[in-house]
Parts: C-alpha cells; sequence; structure tokens
C-alpha cells in the first residue's frame, strides 16, 4: 500500500483528534499521490465545520472611499446589512459604486435629505 492513513476518533465526540498520514513508498509519485489524498481528506473534513449558508452577504463593504461624492451625481444611497463584518453605505453614481463610511458628515445629510 502506498500510505497509511490512522485515524484515532474519540468516543465522546463524533470529531477526530489526529489525523496521521504515514508515507511508505518507492517512488515520488506514490508519495506525492499520498499527499493530495491526505490533503483531499484534510479539506473535506474542515469543510463541514464551516456553515455553508449566509456567512457574508452580497454587499459588504471592506474599504472606504476618502473624498466626497457631489449629492447631484449620486443616484442611490443603501446600508450594508448588519450582517456585514462593518457598517457602511454602498453609494451608487451613474458609472460605479463606492463604499462610503456611515460616520462621513456629508452621507448623513445626504440619508437624512434623501431617505431610502
Amino acid at each position: 500500500m502506498w500510505c497509511r492513513l490512522g485515524l484515532s476518533q474519540t468516543s465522546a465526540t463524533a470529531g477526530y483528534q489526529s489525523l496521521k498520514i504515514s508515507f511508505r513508498s518507492e517512488t515520488m509519485r506514490a508519495s506525492s499521490l499520498c499527499l493530495v489524498f491526505g490533503l483531499v481528506l484534510l479539506m473535506a473534513r474542515t469543510s463541514e465545520a464551516q456553515p455553508h449558508a449566509s456567512v457574508v452577504p452580497k454587499r459588504c463593504c471592506f474599504n472606504f472611499i476618502d473624498f466626497q461624492i457631489p449629492n447631484k451625481k449620486i443616484v442611490s444611497a443603501l446600508k450594508t446589512s448588519s450582517r456585514c463584518p462593518s457598517p457602511g453605505i454602498v453609494v451608487t453614481t451613474p458609472r460605479t459604486e463606492f463604499c462610503v463610511d456611515p460616520a462621513e458628515a456629508w452621507i448623513k445629510s445626504f440619508m437624512e435629505n434623501h431617505p431610502a
């Protein structure tokens, strides 16, 4: 056999405490195959632990612009979801979208005068 996979499992939990892969091969190809197989198993195991739904919404702001957009150029301004890592406002102009920090005075004024 190319490689031996040793798994130890506790009776209290269904998760694996350790995953040991030991290589036994005479050729580099067999070692590579064993390594790939081990990585695939590890990726499959860790992907099960991650929730599949709604980790981050479609629209979140991670970087904010540092300039003011003229009010006449703004088509829409929408707050990002509360599930986003940081609050933001997505400002849409005829050409593109920008993320604006909601603490900026000019966007606060715009949002007050143009409720959604």
